[in-house]
This record gives structure tokens, C-alpha cells and sequence, in this order.
């Protein structure tokens, strides 16, 4: 059983040898490295060389077409992929392999740890993102209905080679704006037994500027009306919950409550990302 690594990138010269690094120093080498640039203007590419990865060209300049560029090269019956900025610990390629070993399993997704935090906004957004929005419990267990604190996200997520190729890899609708979520669900439409397995662990880095977290959110925002127009009858989706906890966050910086005001900033800017979205996907999603 050969794992091709894919590793979509732009710009990435401060983290992708971190990366690349922890990968050569596993207690199982992949088969390959494949890094998907998307015509970075920095050292990116000659690092990934260094390394000994193979780098190929993301013409559509978005993850989805990197991971599509990626899986197009590929020669493994696997495929694991795993972002610039995060750290695979060193039994993950391991893990990831003898979970297809032992179980007739098509895809699987991994524990995810955010990392030690350099600052405020760092902190805040891998708790958000990686505690409470997903779930990564210690259980494994298996995926079988499409929700989003389920669906494996590329930061760690592995797939056979086959089951990619008969559902034509990422949308390049989806773009950088849930391209994961939607393979993972329609993997699922497909039949595909997908299973979460906690053994196998990365550490991911978030954003550690409010404008990092702003682009984060907004983003969110337009994944959220492409699934919609995807996978939702209702046209029209109003999320109560969000204005609540907007209020809820306001009241919350006049009471003196830690991190209320970046909660108010990351749901007005997630907001924005779902008023854009409606629009550009013909939806009402707010």
C-alpha cells in the first residue's frame, strides 16, 4: 500500500520546511510528496525541492485545484493530505496506514490539535475552530450522516486514490470555501465508509493577525451559502443563532468578558462572508 502526500501551497516559505520535515522524520516515509503551487512568488518551490518533494502547478490558484493537481500526479493508493502550515506527529503516516490495513474503509479523517498559541488572536481562533466548531473526541468511530463537525477537513484527511478519481476529485465550485467539506459528503452520497481515526494526529497553526481571523471568518461565510445552494431544498436560511450570540458577545464586552469583542469581530465578518455568499451563489443565506 504506497500513501501519496499532497500539499496544496501558496507563499509558504515560513512554514512548508516545518512541515515537510516532520513527514521525512516519521516513523513511516510516504511513498511521495506532491506540493501543489499556485505560482508562489517566494521561496516556497525551492524548499519543497529541497526536501525532495515534487512540486507541480496549481493553475487555478485554489486549494481545490491544488489537491486536484496533486491527485493527478499521484501514484499511491492512497492519498493523505495535509496543509503548509500544520505538523503531522511522527506515527500519523503510520496510523493513516494501518487504519486502511485493518478496516475495508475508503477515507478517513484525524485528530487535530491547534498549537501552542503565539499571541491572542492564535488562541482564540484554534479554540473556535478546532474545540468547538469540529469535534475531535479520542473514539473513533464511523461518518455516516453530512454534518459539518463531522466532515474531515484537508488539514488531515487521507482518501484510496480510486474512490477520489470516481467522484472527480474537488469541486472547483467550492474553491477554498469548503472544497473538503463537500468531497467528504459527497464521498458519503456515493457509499463510501468513511471513519474518523484519533491515533493519527497533526498539530495546526492558525491565524495570529486580526485580519488573518477576519479572512477567516468571512470565508466561512461563503462556504456556508455554497452548501446551501449544494445540498440545501431551502433556498431561504436565517441562522437565529448567530444574531443571538452577536448580542450575546456585545453585551459581553461591556461586562469586561475575555475574547467577547473577537467573537463579536469573527461573527459580523462571518456574517459579511454569508451576505456575499447569498449573492454570488443566489441563495439567502444570513
Amino acid at each position: 500500500m504506497r500513501i501519496s502526500v499532497v500539499i496544496p501551497v501558496y507563499n509558504e516559505e515560513k512554514c512548508i520546511g516545518r512541515c515537510l520535515k516532520a513527514l521525512a522524520d516519521g516513523t513511516e516515509k510516504p511513498y511521495e510528496i506532491i506540493v501543489s503551487d499556485g505560482m508562489s512568488t517566494d521561496r516556497t518551490e525551492q524548499i519543497a525541492k529541497k526536501y525532495g518533494a515534487i512540486v507541480v502547478e496549481n493553475k487555478k490558484r485554489h486549494a481545490a485545484g491544488g489537491r486536484n493537481a496533486g491527485i493527478k500526479r499521484a501514484k499511491g493508493d492512497i492519498i493523505a493530505f495535509i496543509d503548509a502550515d500544520c505538523i503531522p506527529d511522527k506515527d500519523w503516516l503510520k496510523e493513516i496506514r494501518k487504519a486502511f490495513e485493518e478496516d475495508d474503509i475508503d477515507g478517513l479523517g484525524t485528530y487535530i490539535r491547534p498549537a501552542k498559541s503565539d499571541n491572542k488572536y492564535e488562541e482564540f481562533w484554534g479554540r473556535l475552530s478546532l474545540q468547538i466548531l469540529m469535534s475531535y473526541g479520542d473514539e473513533p468511530y464511523y461518518v455516516q450522516d453530512k454534518t459539518l463537525n463531522t466532515a474531515f477537513i484537508t488539514a488531515s484527511c487521507a482518501y484510496r486514490r480510486s474512490l477520489l478519481c470516481r467522484i472527480k476529485g474537488f469541486s472547483n465550485f467550492f474553491a477554498n470555501n469548503a472544497e473538503d467539506i463537500d468531497i467528504c459528503w459527497r464521498a458519503l452520497e456515493q457509499g463510501a465508509k468513511l471513519k474518523y481515526v484519533p491515533s493519527a494526529k497533526i498539530t495546526a497553526h492558525s491565524p495570529r493577525t486580526l485580519k488573518g481571523i477576519c479572512k477567516k471568518s468571512f470565508r466561512n461565510g461563503i462556504s456556508s451559502s455554497k452548501l446551501q445552494k449544494v445540498y440545501s431544498n431551502n433556498r431561504v436560511s436565517i441562522d437565529k443563532t448567530l444574531y443571538k450570540a452577536l448580542v450575546s458577545n456585545i453585551k459581553g464586552i461591556f461586562k469586561g468578558e475575555t475574547y467577547s469583542w473577537l467573537f463579536v469581530v469573527e461573527i459580523i465578518c462571518h456574517l459579511a462572508g454569508k451576505y456575499y455568499g447569498s449573492v454570488k451563489c443566489g441563495v439567502i443565506n444570513i
